[in-house]
C-alpha cells in the first residue's frame, strides 16, 4: 500500500522521547543541585549546634558562679573538667571538652581569659590575674564544637561583672535620717522621757533614736519604724527648770514632687514621697525597691504618693548589702600614702598637696606628691601606727550641732579635700571626708583622660563644708543653734558646688554640714553616684542646696581604683560576643 504524505504515524513517539529527555535532564540537574547543597546544609546545621553548645557552656559556668560568687577565684582548682586555662591556639588541642547533656555530637570547653597582661589564672592571686583593674570584670571563652576534633567550632567570649553599688545614681540602705543626727530637731536642748520613766525608758532623744530608728519601714520583728515615737520632754533653754512636751518620730526624708532622680535607683527600704517625683531618665533605668523590713503584707516599695516612673520599677528587687567597713582599702594603700588624724589634700591634675601626718609619724605641710600609682589614699584614726580599728585615741562621733569642733582632733581620721584630678584615684577615711570646695575633672588643654574616675569612701559621713554663725555656747557649754533659733551662713561657705565623684558613706550619709540652718547656697551638682546607709540631707526648707544629681554612665562599666563591692554580690553577664574565627 502506498503511504500518503500526510500519514503522521511515529510523531507522538518523538514527542514523548523529547519530553522524557527534558524531564531526565531536569531531574539530573535537581539531583546534582541537591547533592551539592547537602554538605552546605549539614554545615549550617552543625554551626547552629556548635553555637548552642557554646551557649550551654556559658550557662554552665554562670550556674556555678550563681551558687558561689567566689567560684572564679578557684581558677581550675577543684572545678569541673571543662574549666581550662587559656589556650593560645598553637599546636595540638589541649583543652578538655565535655558533652552537652542529651547530645551525642555536641560538646564545649570553657577557658579562663586572664587580665592585666597575665598569662594564667593563678589561684594564689586570682584578683590580680583575672579581674581587669579598671573595670573590675573578668572574661571567659566558651568554644562549642560538633563532630569532634576536626568538626565545626564556634566561640563566645563573655564578660562577667559583679552587681555593683555604682550601678545606681542614688543608692540607700534606709530611707531615714541617720539616728545620730536626731538632736537637730531640738538643738542642744536637754531631752528625756517623762519624769515617771524608769531605766532605759529615760533615754534622751539621740540615745532613743540610735536604738529605735535604725530599721526599715516595714513590719520587722521590733515593730514599724513609722510608729516609733519619742514621747518625751525637752527644755526650751538649757538653764530653765521647766520641761515641755516633745513628740517626734523617727526622721524619714521625703522625695518631693519636684525631685528628679536622673538615672537608676535602688533602696533596700521603702521610700516616702509627696506628689509625683520622677525616677529614671529612660525605660532602661532600673528603679529598685527591696522593702527589706517587710515581713507581712506585700509592699509597693513607696508610701504616701504616686511616683512617676520613667525607669522600670522593680518592687521586689533583691537587697544589696553595703560593706560595714573600708578596712580592706587600708591594706591596698602604699605606706607613704597612709595618713593618720586630721589630713588636708588638694588635688591638682596628677599630683596632690598634703598637710597632715604619715602613719610612721612624719609630719608633712603643703607637700606636693604624685597621686599614687595604684590610686588609693587612706586616712586612719590615730592609733599609734596600727591598722584601722586598733585601740588608740578615742574619736568622738559627729556632732551635728557643731561639726567643726572636732574636725582638727588628731584622734579622728578626717580628710578635708578639694581640687581637680586627671588620674584615677580613691580617697578613703576611717572617719569622715569633708568636701572643702569643688572637686572636678579638669577641662581644656591637655585634654583629660575620658576614663578618669574619683572615689570618695568613708566609714562614717561624707560632708560638704558649711560654716554658720549664731551658734554660741551658753553657760552650760551647750550649743543653741537649731531649726527653732535659726542661724546665718558664715564666711567660707561654698556656693553652687560641683562634685565629680562616686560617693560611698558606709555607715552614715552624704550630707551638708549645718543643713538645718542658714540661707540658700545655690545648687549642689553631683556627677557620679551616691551610695549611703541612711538618706542624707543637704538642705531644709529655705536653707542649704538645691540638688542636681546626675549619673556618670561610665560607672556601669568602670569603677574608681579598688572601689568596694557589695557584700556577697552576685555576678551577671555584662557583654556577650562571638569570636570570629572560633578558637
Amino acid at each position: 500500500m502506498q503511504l500518503l504524505s500526510r500519514d503522521e504515524r511515529g510523531f507522538t513517539m518523538v514527542t514523548v522521547i523529547s519530553a522524557l529527555l527534558v524531564v531526565t535532564l531536569l531531574s539530573v540537574a535537581a539531583l546534582s543541585y541537591a547533592q551539592t547543597d547537602l554538605p552546605a546544609g549539614a554545615k549550617d546545621r552543625d554551626r547552629k549546634m556548635a553555637y548552642a553548645a557554646a551557649e550551654a557552656g556559658v550557662q554552665n559556668y554562670a550556674f556555678y558562679l550563681a551558687q558561689d560568687p567566689a567560684y572564679w577565684t578557684k581558677c581550675t582548682s577543684n572545678t569541673p573538667p571543662q574549666i581550662n586555662q587559656r589556650w593560645n591556639g598553637i599546636g595540638p588541642e589541649v583543652r578538655r571538652f565535655v558533652p552537652v547533656p542529651d547530645s551525642t555530637t555536641s560538646e564545649y570547653a570553657i577557658e579562663l581569659l586572664p587580665a592585666n597582661g597575665e598569662s594564667i589564672c593563678d589561684v594564689s592571686r586570682p584578683e590580680s590575674t583575672m579581674l581587669d583593674t579598671p573595670t573590675r570584670t573578668f572574661r571567659i571563652r566558651v568554644t562549642g564544637r560538633v563532630g569532634g576534633l576536626n568538626g565545626v567550632k564556634r566561640s563566645i567570649v563573655v564578660n562577667f561583672k559583679r552587681k555593683s553599688l555604682l550601678d545606681y545614681v542614688y543608692f540607700t540602705d534606709k530611707e531615714t535620717l541617720s539616728p545620730i543626727l536626731a538632736p537637730v530637731q531640738v538643738g542642744s536642748r536637754p531631752t528625756r522621757r517623762p519624769s515617771s520613766c524608769v531605766g532605759t525608758a529615760c533615754r534622751d532623744l539621740k540615745t532613743w533614736a540610735v536604738a529605735e530608728c535604725d530599721r526599715y519601714y516595714g513590719n520587722d520583728a521590733d515593730g514599724l519604724r513609722q510608729s516609733q515615737k519619742f514621747d518625751g520632754q525637752y527644755k526650751t533653754t538649757n538653764t530653765t527648770s521647766t520641761w515641755s512636751t516633745l513628740d517626734v518620730p523617727c526622721f524619714p526624708i521625703v522625695f518631693i514632687g519636684a525631685d528628679v532622680i536622673a538615672g537608676p535607683f535602688h533602696t533596700n527600704d521603702e521610700f516616702d514621697c509627696n506628689g509625683s517625683p520622677t525616677f529614671g531618665l529612660n525605660a532602661q533605668d532600673p528603679i529598685e525597691t527591696s522593702s527589706k523590713g517587710q515581713t507581712a503584707d506585700p509592699a509597693a516599695g513607696y508610701r504616701s504618693c504616686t511616683p512617676h516612673f520613667v525607669g522600670t520599677h522593680d518592687q521586689n528587687a533583691a537587697p544589696i548589702d553595703i560593706p560595714p567597713t573600708n578596712e580592706a582599702l587600708y591594706r591596698d594603700t602604699a605606706a607613704s600614702y597612709r595618713f593618720v588624724g586630721h589630713t588636708q589634700i588638694t588635688l591638682t591634675g596628677t599630683t596632690m598637696t598634703v598637710t597632715g601626718t604619715r602613719e610612721n609619724g612624719t609630719s608633712v605641710s603643703g607637700v606636693s606628691m604624685p597621686i599614687p600609682p595604684n590610686g588609693v589614699v587612706y586616712v586612719s584614726n590615730r592609733t599609734a601606727g596600727k591598722p584601722p580599728g586598733s585601740p588608740g585615741y578615742p574619736c568622738p562621733g559627729y556632732n551635728v550641732l557643731n561639726p567643726y569642733e572636732l574636725v582638727a582632733n588628731d584622734a579622728c581620721g578626717n580628710l578635708e579635700v578639694k581640687g581637680n584630678y586627671d588620674v584615677n584615684v580613691t580617697l578613703t577615711a576611717e572617719n569622715d571626708i569633708i568636701v572643702m570646695d569643688n572637686i572636678t575633672r579638669p577641662v581644656g588643654s591637655p585634654t583629660p583622660d575620658p576614663d578618669v574616675l574619683l572615689g570618695l569612701i568613708s566609714n562614717n559621713f561624707i560632708r560638704v563644708y558649711h560654716p554658720v554663725t549664731g551658734c554660741e555656747k551658753d553657760s552650760d557649754e551647750n550649743y543653741g543653734c537649731n531649726w527653732i533659733d535659726g542661724c546665718a551662713n558664715a564666711s567660707g561657705q561654698i556656693n553652687s558646688t560641683t562634685i565629680d565623684a562616686a560617693i560611698l558613706s558606709l555607715n552614715h550619709s552624704f550630707i551638708l554640714d549645718n543643713f538645718h540652718c542658714g540661707t540658700n547656697l545655690g545648687t549642689l551638682t553631683v556627677r557620679g553616684a551616691i551610695v549611703q546607709k541612711f538618706r542624707g540631707a543637704v538642705g531644709r526648707g529655705s536653707s542649704g542646696y538645691t540638688k542636681a544629681y546626675s549619673y556618670d554612665t561610665r560607672l556601669r562599666f568602670r569603677a574608681p581604683p579598688k572601689f568596694l563591692d557589695p557584700v556577697q554580690a552576685g555576678w551577671r553577664v555584662q557583654t556577650y560576643n562571638e569570636q570570629v574565627p572560633a578558637r
